[in-house]
């Protein structure tokens, strides 16, 4: 399938809940809204025609005055074309759904998330950290502004 046909593929299904975003990338760029960003993620997964296959990044973003946003890099390897889901996220609350039980990549990448940006998945199957220590109490060093332990600012130049 070509870019336009995914994304039209996903604006038919999703409609007002789906922004297509137009860029010069050669993968469908999609901002799902956060109540349909579980059921988009199982649709890209099981839809024949996109068999999105593979999760191979899932990150989290801080735009500190604005909201989170949670980027999801996903391909198949049967049809070989890939796309970007990104979704906005509460920046007092960012919290969404677990996607591990559609992509067991997300597991890993969601936990990192949690620890990094504060990012809360209901339902996860293994909240436990996975980078910090068990004790760490200093925030979350991924989110802009942070200045915990161990953290070096930038040169004034």
């Amino acid at each position: 399938m070509t870019k336009q046909e995914i994304s039209e593929k996903f604006k038919n299904k999703f409609g007002s809940d789906l922004e297509v975003i137009e860029s010069e990338q050669p993968e469908s760029y999609l901002y799902i809204t956060e109540p349909k960003y579980h059921q988009l993620c199982e649709f890209a997964r099981n839809d024949p025609d996109l068999d999105f296959d593979f999760l191979f990044l899932l990150g989290g973003v801080h735009y500190p005055d604005e909201r989170f946003e949670l980027a999801l890099c996903i391909s198949s390897h049967e049809k070989k074309h890939n796309a970007v889901i990104k979704v906005k996220l509460d920046k007092d609350n960012p919290e969404t759904v677990t996607v591990s039980d559609v992509w067991g990549a997300a597991n890993w990448f969601e936990r990192e998330a949690m620890e990094l940006f504060g990012i809360k998945f209901k339902n996860h199957p293994d909240p436990r950290l996975l980078l910090l220590v068990e004790d760490w109490d200093h925030g979350y060093p991924m989110r802009k502004g942070w200045t915990g332990p161990d953290f070096i600012p930038m040169p004034e130049s």
